[in-house]
């Protein structure tokens, strides 16, 4: 799935959960399959919200996107995934 090994990103292998995900799914993520790593998205990125020190709701503008996301495909919508990810 990656090209890039879980270190480009920051990801410390001295931590348990890391090093099993590397060994589960390799250090480029290359057997990670696109239903998991949706799955996976999805739960971390809320995990990562509810811990965010600012503790604020979405945004109205938030929001709206969320409530149009049938407009995209799934294509469109994994190309999001990344323009914001990566942003």
């Amino acid at each position: 799935m990656g090209t890039k090994p879980l270190g480009y990103w920051s990801c410390d292998y001295t931590i348990t959960l890391i090093t099993d995900i590397a060994e589960t799914w390799g250090d480029n993520l290359e057997r990670l399959t696109e239903p998991d790593a949706l799955w996976l998205i999805s739960r971390i990125a809320h995990e990562a919200w509810m811990q965010h020190e600012a503790d604020v709701p979405p945004s109205v503008e938030a929001e709206e996107v969320v409530n149009r996301l049938y407009e995209l495909s799934l294509t469109q919508k994994q190309a999001l995934l990344k323009a914001i990810a990566n942003s």
